[in-house]
């Protein structure tokens, strides 16, 4: 049986389809991986071909969700691409490597996947989304982290996805978690994430300078963001985002 997907209309409807398929699919790979992985040492070689095959499958399985959320949410096409790259840019830069770094990746790629759970009428709403309809779209964050969690080789992107919209305060949610609770992938992101939604243009907001970006993302450290980590990651920015906008 399909999941409910509270759907109203076709949008919807399609959404909810492809979130649920696409689950199915991460997972059936997942379940292929532990098989392999399983395999007697005398087919080591052939295990190894098969995993890095399987990888370049995830991959490509990972950059169709991107696509699916650009569709959806076409007043961000190309966001989440560019924001992964620049979040691992940035957490390589600080230090992170290895499968660390490739979960943070995962994370910032697939941050808004919840969003294919959000109804049309309030994901397209071209007004102000009143209260009930924001704790609607508040949810996106549990959605993606419930669709993510149980397979095993976006686990640690799930948590980043959970805590996209915490804040270093504890002001944010969904959990309102405070400080060091908040992964160090996520804390990254924020940053990122905030810049690239301010210099692009957006339905809801004109586009600013990297350099207005940059001095709010000061004015708001030790509340939203991570002192910690602003400064390194405004550096890195500023030398990884188009001239145009800077």
């Amino acid at each position: 049986m399909l999941p409910a997907t509270g759907a109203t209309n076709n949008g919807e409807a399609s959404a909810g389809l492809v979130f649920y398929f696409l689950r199915k699919a991460i997972k059936s790979r997942e379940n292929y991986r532990l098989h392999l992985e399983r395999l007697v040492p005398e087919k080591t070689k052939g295990k190894n071909d098969a995993l890095t095959n399987l990888n370049h499958v995830h991959s490509a399985t990972l950059e169709a969700l991107s696509m699916a959320l650009d569709i959806r949410d076409q007043s961000t096409s190309g966001h989440s691409r560019r924001v992964a790259n620049l979040t691992t840019g940035a957490a390589k830069s600080i230090g992170i490597r290895d499968s660390a770094l490739v979960q943070i990746e995962h994370g910032a790629l697939l941050h808004d996947i919840g969003k294919l759970k959000i109804p049309d009428s309030i994901l397209w709403k071209p007004d102000k989304l009143d209260e009930n309809e924001w704790q609607t779209m508040r949810r996106h964050a549990e959605f993606g982290y419930e669709f993510l969690t149980n397979v095993e080789f976006l686990k640690g992107a799930a948590e980043i996805v959970y805590s996209h919209h915490e804040r270093y305060d504890g002001a944010g949610y969904p959990r309102r978690l405070k400080g060091e609770q908040i992964p160090f992938g996520a804390r990254v992101f924020m940053v990122v994430d905030t810049v690239d939604a301010m210099i692009y243009k957006r339905p809801y907001n004109n586009p600013v300078t990297f350099r207005e970006a940059a001095a709010e993302v000061r004015r708001c450290t030790g509340k939203q963001f991570d002192p910690g980590i602003v400064e390194f990651t405004l550096e890195y920015l500023s030398d990884h985002i188009p001239a145009h906008l800077r």
